[in-house]
Parts: structure tokens; sequence; C-alpha cells
């Protein structure tokens, strides 16, 4: 007899499982108008790799299984997986409760394959038990600090607990009602209907024990099915949206359209893009984007997970005002809470990132957050006039003089006096555009690093040449602390003088320009192969046409730069350099290759001073002197100005910081 074969109870079983739906449905809908109230963003293409992305990150778990998160990614990977697999279980008893008989195809009673599942169910649902021991355990006891506590987690270990213990009590109770007329047994019927047959427990108390098992079971789900919307575990819903829908290239920001924008950035929920709410409603609080933030581990307010908590707040106290207007006439409402900027999030958060991109990397379910906070200094750039008051210097140095350090435009050329190379201007065709960046002109260790690579290019043959006082700043450092205007302005320039000449290639020593000229410029119609000095100096190596002979005796640690490693995933060909250098000796830091920790200077934080806990060059120079490294090797001007200012700040002046480009060029025989 099934729990629901009374009419009363059928009746109040389908009034409680269609108005679960309905209100799930109408939770749903709450949410997902927020996002249709957001800005468009184009997320459909490439659709199979979207998919594998699914497959792999999503059902495989590869994201959470990261050796640094090891124990806690075991935990949720199985619960996760468990969660699927009972997801078929559940669904035949709810669906059963309706439909009576209903099972799924090739499932049904007798079957080989339901009897394969069941075993298979049952493995699950003890690990799945484990795990949530496990789960309290490091909630009432580890207390992991990215971690946050509260009591939603308690109550979805324990729709889950019931969701397990009600499915045994039902098998262990079908075996006392049905002893010989299963036709398919599991080992809950074997272990638990064992035990209840052993003390001799009754038809009447079994069938009670049954339907209790089955309306607990029934009942959490669907309850818990209308929980996740309002709770952090809606991710249990969107993780699979939101991994569909990831960005497929870290390496750019999104082009504004100034002549025709309605606003500039985002100061409002409104403003952001669709993905970028789904990204706040996905969130985990897991903390692990915390635990790797530059920011956050030098005592800075922002911490990307509080970020998407202080965000989900905000929609949910504004969801019914963005609800009931249209959008066009959002801007003209006042928010609950208003502003966004400066109340919920403070300025002191927003300008706290380096965009980095460590949280993007380790989030498991790829939330976004560098697009968000320069949206947010976007708008408080151009709308406001307000950021920090070394960046009106920094501007007004790149408007006037095309360099964020303000030297004359005509001194761009100073560096080269002495060296044996041509410019563009009197050439007008070659091989290899030089982008020396406004670093290798101009500051004095980025000039020893374009020294350099004037001789490895010249040794090597190479049909190369330089824009020389025609080249900009590529407008990197305003783009990324918010100045979109004056970073297109810089684009434009740059792209007219590109379009003067021919040339195959562009090489670069800066990952900053390296990223800008590759991923950005083809936004304004500026499509280059650009390759990074370490990448062409490793092609160099492996043509034969420059030879490593002199031996360096340095034991070398390298510091990867964030733009080059993490942005672009470039990795092998600067370590593949150093060790082709004879007797040289690399070491690792700790945090190296993707769990690089950042030198403080990345999204204009170069040009800003860090007033706030401690600076982050300082905790990255502290892990490279425990190393007991000769040599401190880096791939970008601003990692080696942020790691040498950190050295000697440390009283390790000994400890010398080189490029690459020096390093290679100082192993090369003497012309």
């Amino acid at each position: 007899m099934h729990p629901t074969s009374s009419p009363v109870a059928y009746a109040i079983y389908v009034v409680f499982f269609v108005g679960m739906l309905v209100l799930f449905a109408v939770l749903i809908r709450q949410r997902l108008k927020v996002m249709l109230q957001a800005e468009p963003v184009h997320r459909y293409d490439h659709i199979g790799t979207r998919i594998w992305n699914v497959v792999k990150i999503v059902l495989g778990q590869s994201r959470i299984l990261n050796f640094k998160f090891f124990d806690a990614g075991i935990m949720h990977a199985f619960i996760f997986w468990g969660f699927v697999i009972l997801l078929i279980n559940s669904s035949d008893i709810l669906f059963g409760g309706l439909f009576h008989g209903f099972h799924f195809p090739l499932l049904g009673p007798g079957s080989a394959l339901l009897t394969i599942y069941f075993y298979s169910r049952d493995i699950i649902e003890i690990i799945v038990l484990v795990m949530i021991f496990y789960a309290f355990i490091r909630r009432l006891v580890l207390k992991p600090k990215r971690l946050t506590i509260n009591y939603e987690g308690y109550i979805i270990l324990l729709f889950i607990f019931l969701i397990v213990v009600s499915d045994f009590f039902m098998n262990g109770a079908a075996t006392v009602m049905h002893p010989n007329d299963l036709p398919n047994v599991s080992l809950m019927n074997i272990w638990v209907g064992g035990y209840f047959v052993s003390q001799q427990m009754s038809w009447q108390t079994a069938h009670l024990i049954f339907n209790i098992g089955w309306w607990t079971h029934a009942v959490t789900v669907l309850v818990f099915l209308d929980f996740l919307p309002v709770s952090k575990h809606f991710h249990v819903i969107t993780a699979v949206f939101n991994v569909f829908f990831k960005r497929l290239d870290t390496g750019y920001l999104p082009k504004l359209d100034i002549e025709n924008a309605t606003h500039y950035g985002a100061s409002k929920i409104h403003h952001f893009n669709w993905k970028a709410i789904l990204d706040v409603y996905t969130c985990t609080e897991c903390g692990r984007c915390q635990s790797v933030c530059p920011a956050f581990n030098t005592g800075k307010p922002l911490s990307p997970k509080r970020l998407n908590e202080d965000m989900r707040e905000y929609i949910n106290k504004n969801r019914h005002t963005i609800d009931a207007n249209p959008r066009e006439k959002l801007d003209e409402l006042d928010y609950v809470g208003d502003p966004l900027i400066g109340n919920t999030i403070s300025e002191d958060v927003i300008w706290a990132c380096t965009t980095c991109g460590a949280c993007e990397h380790v989030c498991p379910l790829t939330i976004e957050f560098i697009d968000r906070i320069v949206e947010m200094r976007r708008s408080l750039v151009l709308e406001e006039s307000k950021f920090p008051k070394e960046l009106v210097t920094t501007y007004k140095n790149i408007e006037n003089n095309s360099n964020p350090w303000g030297i004359g435009a005509s001194e761009r050329e100073a560096w080269t006096e002495g060296l044996t190379l041509r410019r563009m201007r009197d050439v007008k065709k070659t091989d290899v555009l030089y982008w020396v960046g406004c670093a290798g002109a101009f500051d004095d260790a980025g000039k020893k690093t374009s020294h350099a690579m004037v001789k490895i290019l010249n040794a090597a043959g190479v049909d190369f040449a330089i824009l020389g006082t025609e080249e900009n700043c590529t407008g990197d450092p305003a783009r990324r602390s918010g100045n979109e205007y004056l970073f297109q302005m810089q684009t434009e320039t740059n792209i007219e003088t590109f379009n003067k000449y021919k040339f195959n290639r562009i090489v670069t020593q800066c990952p900053h320009c390296y990223n800008t000229l590759k991923h950005e410029y083809p936004q304004f119609g500026g499509n280059y192969e650009v390759i990074h000095h370490t990448q062409f100096i490793e092609e160099l190596l492996e043509q034969g046409k420059i030879k490593l002979t002199k031996p360096l005796k340095e034991r070398i640690t390298y510091h990867d730069s964030c733009y080059l490693g993490r942005h672009n995933a470039i990795y092998d060909a600067p370590r593949n350099v150093i060790t082709a250098i004879p007797e040289v000796e690399l070491s690792e830091m700790p945090r190296h290759k993707e769990d690089g920790f950042c030198c403080g200077a990345g999204g204009g934080r170069m040009w800003m001073e860090e007033t706030i806990g401690t600076r982050i060059n300082h905790d990255r120079v502290e892990e490279a002197i425990r190393i007991n490294p000769n040599v401190v090797a880096t791939a970008c001007p601003f990692c080696h100005t942020m790691l040498n200012d950190g050295l000697k700040d440390k009283g390790q002046e000994d400890i010398r910081t080189l490029d690459i480009g020096q390093l290679v060029a100082g192993a090369m025989k003497e012309a």
C-alpha cells in the first residue's frame, strides 16, 4: 500500500507538490527578472567548448579537487556526485506519489539494471553520510577562516542527512513488509532490513516506518528545492549555467561604447551584465577566492567572497524595485541602501584590487570578479571623477606625454643612444616590430632590459625596428583603473600609427602591453600577432639563432607575472629560457605558475600608494627570500620594480632582480 494511496493522503500530496513547484517558479522568476534587467553580454559561442567545461568542471568537479583544498574538495565532490545519483531515486519517489507504479525506463521492478543501481545508490549514500559528518566537524570544530559559517550550511546538511537516512529506513521497512516478494534487493534491505527482522518488527510497525520515511523524504526534497533560491546553495541550480557561460578568454576587459552609453561603468545593479548577476547568485561562500587574494592576505578591505555576499544582499533588498519597473526607468529610482558604491561596497574595496586573477582561477564555479570591479571603477572615474589622488598625476602624464612617468614624449628614444637599431619611420616595413613599452623607454631598470633585447635581436639577425617617439602608452594603466576614455584615446592613436607601417608581429617585454595589444586592441580593429619576449627568445634558442655559452652560476627563483601567467597561461617559455642558461639552478617558490602570488602592481596599482595593511610586494619577496636565491628573475617591468623595491625594503640588496632578457644577454658570447 503506497503512502499516498488514500484519497486524503493523495490530495494532500498533490496540493503540497504543486504548491512547492509554484513557489519554486516564483522564486526563480524573481531572480531571473533581475538578470533580464541587466546589461546584455554575448556568451553563446563555442558551444562544444562550453559543454565540455560543464562536463569537466561541474560533473568532474575538476576545480573542486584542487590540491590546496583537497580534503574539502573530496567532501564536496562526493556529496555532489551522491546528489546526482540520488536525484534518480528522489525523482522516482516524488513522481511515484503522483503516479503509483511510476518508474524510469530500464529501471522497472525486477530489472538487473535496477539492482545495480540500488547497490550503487546505497554505497553512495553511505559515503555521503560520512562526508556530511565531516562537514559538520569542519564547521563546528575545524572552522576554516575562509569559510562563511552560518545557519544555511547546517540546514542544507540536515536536509541531505534526512534524505539519506529516510531512504535507509524505507528500504529496511520494505524488507519486513515484503520478506519474500522484493523484486530487487539492496544493501540497505539486507543490513537495515535484517536488523528490523532480527528485532521481530511487526508488519504494522514497518508500514508506519515506511510511510514516515517516504513522507520525510518527499517533503524534505521539495522544501530543499524551494530553499535553494533563497540561500547561498542556489549554486546547486545555477552552477551548470554559470560554468557554461564562463568567459573563454580572460585577457580582456569589455569595451565601453563611450559615444552611445547612457551610463559609464556600473553604479547600480542593472548596470552590470547578466552574467555578473549570475555570478553573484552562484557564489558558494567557500572562501577560496579570498584565501589567494593578495589584497585580502595583506590586510586590505577587499574580499572577493564578501563582494559577492554584499552584492547578493543588495540585490535581495532591491529585487522588488527592479522587478516592478522597466529597465529604462531604473536609473531614476532610489534603491534601498543607495548608493551601491560607497555604502554597500566601499571605495577602498574597489581600489584594492590588483586584477591578478587569482580569485577567478581558484573559484570552483568560474565566478568572474575583475570585470565587476573595473566597471565600478569606471563609474567612479568617468561619472564622479572620484579616484585616488595619485591617479590624477598618472592620467595627466599619459594624456600629455603618453607615458605614466610624465617624462617628455620627445625623450622616448633617449635609451637607444649608442645602440644599433632602426626606426619604423625610416624603414616603413619590418618583420618584427619591437614594442619597447613605457617602462622599457623611461624606467632605469626597464632600459637595461631594452638594451639586453637589442643585443639579443641583433645577435640573432632579426629584422626588427622600433616606433621610437611614435610609440605611446598602450593605455593599460588607464583602462584597469577605470579611465576607459583615456585608454581609448591611446588605443586609437597607436592603431593609427600601426596602420602606417607593415610588420609581421610585435614583440614586447611587458606582459601588460602584451595583453593589451593582443586581446584588447582587436576590440578597436587592431588585430596583430603579439608575442612576449620570453616566447620569442625561446623560439630563437630552438632555432639555434642565439647560443648561450657563458655559464651563470646563479641560484634563481622565477616570479610569475599575473598578466603573463594566469591571464595568458605563459608559464613554460620563461622557465625553458632560464634552464637553457648553463649552470643555472632554478628553484621555485611555493606559490608559482597558476598559483603565483601577485607583486601588487597590476590593475593600475603600480601608480597608487599602498596605505592599508602590509605591502603586497613585501609578502612576495619574503617568500622569495626563503628560497635563498642569488637572483629573482622576472618577465615584467612592473614586477621587476616591485620586487626590487621589496628586497631593498627587507635589507636584501645582495639578491638581485633581473629580467630574463638580461640573463640571456649575459649568457651570450660577446660579439
